[in-house]
């Protein structure tokens, strides 16, 4: 996917504060029309082919973030203003989660492999030796690859050794990893909802920006100012995200306007308690292998082209919905819990079972952040209380988290054999059509579509590397340094 940290990442996350600031000031409606000039003023250099399609694109990244389905609802004539006043009247539509921006498509040319100046002619020739379709030819001394029978293995790559072999994708399509991602007949980038299974690497890979998700963030905005008891339920993932604390992290929450924070890591507890039960009943009834049910992208895998893995997977509700149980039996019935995480199928998940009242993500939550102009690291530590009980279940945050979980909550750990699936690419899917036909022989199988975990969600604003240096920071003397600037 697309290196976190870019130039539309820069942009989107300045878009998605201005946008906020006037919303919280009260003068959305009359100056939301004038945000694509002062983001793109007319001196600027435009890194697009002029600063008129670079406004155009941050009105529909302004028209995202209010929620709105540009696919089917982009009506050039309309002011911003006038979706704004729709929005804060009713909530669009969740689904679908993703929507697609035409005019930002590039119209990338098809997945293909090219040989540059770097080959040598070599007398070795392995590209040409290794080809499984006899696709390559050399004239005058240069490989030659026939785009007609080329298969795109990717062989010729692999062996070259001089590199001189060069693999040019279409990078949404190659992030997705059922094919729901696909040029019409313009060359545009289009998404087959049906098949979609809201994992947001499309969104995540595309350089021009040209995919973008539906943001559910102003239902909750709306909710904070019109101040509702909103209670925000803290994914596992958030540590790690932002500068200071975990401590911090609640107490910069409490102060952008949330009633009060429970963490997901508890409802997580009751998921691993439940699935440990589950893999127990399974492995002694000789009922063979099970999976994790946490991962909502995962489950949307399931439901619309692994079925048969319906009958495999946990009972057990999320960490999420066993959260919210949890937030109205501590808070009373008529609180409103909202999930911030790294997800954005989770959304999906939210729609689906019900009981969530809205989903952010940590980039929105630090929209928020910097709108009201909250620095995590200049917070005073909030009370986490007792966390004792569940602590271990952060880890539901990272590759083998889950499973380590419920196997502390297994009465033999070393009986139950496990798998973890760190992440889900177009290779694993294939991998996991298999088990159909050939069961892997183990007890417990941990699927997290995205690699490294959540930590590397769509909604994160670090890398993991980064994240897994910053986790823990309740443990330090003093809270790492602030990172305000680069969020």
């Amino acid at each position: 996917m697309l290196e976190i940290n870019n130039q539309y990442t820069a942009i989107r996350r300045r878009i998605d504060t201005e946008v906020l600031k006037l919303f919280f000031s009260g003068e959305l409606e009359d100056k939301i029309d004038s945000l694509p000039f002062e983001i793109i003023p007319k001196d600027r250099i435009p890194s697009r082919c002029c600063i008129y399609k670079e406004r155009a694109m941050v009105r529909y990244r302004i028209m995202a973030l209010l929620g709105i389905d540009i696919e089917r609802f982009d009506d050039e004539e309309k002011p911003l203003k006038a979706y704004a006043k729709e929005v804060l009247e009713n909530n669009p539509p969740v689904l679908p989660l993703l929507t697609t921006i035409s005019t930002g498509c590039y119209g990338c040319p098809p997945d293909q492999y090219r040989i540059s100046d770097a080959c040598r002619g070599c007398f070795a020739r392995p590209c040409m030796a290794n080809c499984p379709k006899d696709a390559i030819s050399f004239i005058n001394g240069q490989a030659h690859i026939n785009e007609e029978r080329c298969i795109r293995c990717g062989k010729c790559m692999d062996v070259c050794p001089f590199h001189a072999v060069v693999h040019i994708p279409v990078p949404c399509e190659e992030a997705c990893p059922v094919g729901a991602v696909k040029k019409n007949e313009k060359g545009v980038v289009e998404i087959d909802h049906k098949n979609c299974i809201s994992c947001g690497r499309c969104s995540r890979s595309c350089p021009f920006g040209a995919i973008a998700e539906k943001s559910g963030l102003f239902p909750v905005v709306k909710m904070i100012k019109n101040q509702e008891k909103v209670i925000a339920m803290i994914a596992p993932a958030i540590e790690g995200q932002y500068p200071g604390t975990l401590s911090q992290i609640k107490s910069a929450i409490l102060k952008a306007g949330f009633a009060d924070v429970i963490e997901v890591a508890e409802g997580a507890e009751v998921t691993a308690i439940h699935e440990a039960e589950e893999v127990q009943h399974k492995k002694a009834n000789g009922e063979g292998y099970m999976t994790t049910s946490c991962c909502p992208a995962y489950m949307e895998l399931v439901n619309k082209h692994l079925t048969f893995l319906k009958e495999r997977y946990s009972d057990a509700y999320s960490p999420m919905i066993y959260t919210a149980k949890l937030a109205r039996e501590k808070f009373g019935d008529d609180v409103k819990c909202v999930f911030i995480g790294p997800c954005l199928a989770k959304r999906v998940e939210a729609v689906r079972k019900g009981g969530v009242d809205g989903v952010i993500t940590f980039s929105e939550l630090a929209a928020i952040f910097m709108a009201k102009g909250i620095d995590v690291r200049e917070e005073e530590a909030a009370d986490l209380g007792d966390t004792t009980k569940f602590a271990d279940c952060r880890e539901f945050a990272v590759s083998t988290g889950v499973a380590g979980c419920v196997l502390s909550r297994v009465e033999d750990p070393a009986s139950i054999r496990t798998q973890p699936i760190n992440g889900v690419d177009k290779k694993m899917f294939r991998l996991m059509k298999t088990w159909e036909k050939r069961a892997p022989e183990v007890d417990l199988i941990e699927v997290m579509c995205c690699e490294e975990g959540c930590l590397n969600g769509p909604g994160t604003i670090v890398k993991p590397m980064v994240a897994k240096k910053l986790r823990g920071g309740n443990k330090a003397a003093t809270p790492v340094k602030s990172v305000k600037s680069s969020i």
